[in-house]
């Protein structure tokens, strides 16, 4: 018998609370790589990456302390607990006081649970919130991931790859790589608005894994020569969000570049189709109001069109509460001609 294939992962079989996130900032987590391969809308590849250079820098990440954060921390092993129920799995751990780390990779992952199978075949089961990712069904079989997720977002029926299909496939690599236990499937359970569970099964996938190294390798070659000779070697910017959050403070010198003339005079062109715009949906309703008059609905051709009113309650006076000084960048050029 192969011992190492039969280990189970270390943990406490005890479920408790979450244990957040374990991974060192330095290099890429399992939890930051949709954002890395630019596939997270909420994120852009350099966030993760500046989080990286100010780890290198010695800089501790700012706690994250938000409401949704704190249910998502709370439902975590009840939602575990559920799906484990549903699916027959057993052997389930939640606590693992570690992280994982890819043994030939620059990557980590923390885990929200693990639990094993023994060869049940699983189907699509919308009742029971069960839905079989890219197959009609799936055999569970051995050491599985389980990914724990809470949204106020409506239910979906295929899942983001920003809400765990691509940090799972991380996680079962990583896991894979470290312990030398085969881990070939995953489970990604969501609970929509506190009401509805669904259960996303997935197998490994080898090519998305190998996408997910080489994105893993990438980030760290940035890391390295950032941590060797402090060069910032950003990904492409592709949002404001990026410049106004990297280049956060404005000195006054002035940059004398020829080569951006064009795209500053496609940006001074489209300001000023923006304005006329505006300019001419300002007149063209104040034209269809002045005929309305006092009637609330109008029916021109084949539209309906609505001018309608706003009830503003009766508020109490409030005092505003004092706010430290601060500078930012803005996020909208000015420009004008020389």
């Amino acid at each position: 018998m192969n011992d190492k294939k039969n280990a189970t992962v270390q943990g406490q079989q005890t479920p408790n609370i979450a244990e957040g996130k374990l991974t060192r900032d330095d290099i890429l987590s399992g939890s930051q790589v949709a954002a890395a391969m630019g596939r997270n809308p909420y994120q852009t590849p350099n966030d993760p990456l500046k989080h990286a250079f100010n780890a290198v820098k010695g800089l501790e990440r700012e706690p994250l302390n938000f409401e949704a954060l704190h249910w998502g921390t709370q439902f975590e092993v009840p939602i575990i607990e559920e799906a484990v129920q549903r699916l027959g799995l057993k052997n389930t751990v939640t606590n693992f006081g570690k992280a994982f780390y890819h043994k030939d990779v620059p990557l980590g992952v923390s885990l929200d649970a693990t639990a094993e199978a023994s060869g049940q075949i699983i189907t699509v089961d919308p009742e029971k919130g069960i839905f079989v990712v890219d197959d009609d069904e799936i055999v569970l079989e051995g050491l599985g991931i389980i990914e724990a997720k809470l949204t106020s977002q409506e239910k979906e029926i295929e899942l983001p790859d920003y809400r765990g299909r691509i940090q799972l496939q991380a996680q079962m690599d990583v896991v894979q790589s470290e312990t030398g236990v085969p881990v070939n499937w995953g489970i990604v359970c969501v609970l929509y608005r506190g009401i509805t569970l669904r259960m996303f099964v997935f197998k490994r996938n080898e090519a998305l894994i190998q996408e997910i190294k080489d994105c893993a390798i990438d980030f760290d070659r940035r890391v390295q020569k950032y941590r060797n000779n402090e060069e910032t070697e950003w990904y492409e910017f592709t949002k404001v969000s990026d410049a106004t959050s990297i280049y956060d403070q404005a000195s006054d010198e002035t940059l004398l570049d020829d080569s951006l003339a064009s795209d500053v005079g496609s940006i001074d062109l489209m300001y000023k189709l923006i304005d006329e715009t505006k300019e001419k949906i300002e007149s063209t309703q104040a034209k269809i109001m002045a005929e309305m008059r006092d009637h609330k609905h109008l029916i021109a051709g084949p539209y309906r069109v609505t001018w309608g009113e706003l009830n503003y309650k009766a508020t109490p006076e409030k005092i505003v509460p004092a706010k430290p000084a601060r500078t930012i960048r803005v996020s909208k050029l000015k420009i004008k001609p020389l």
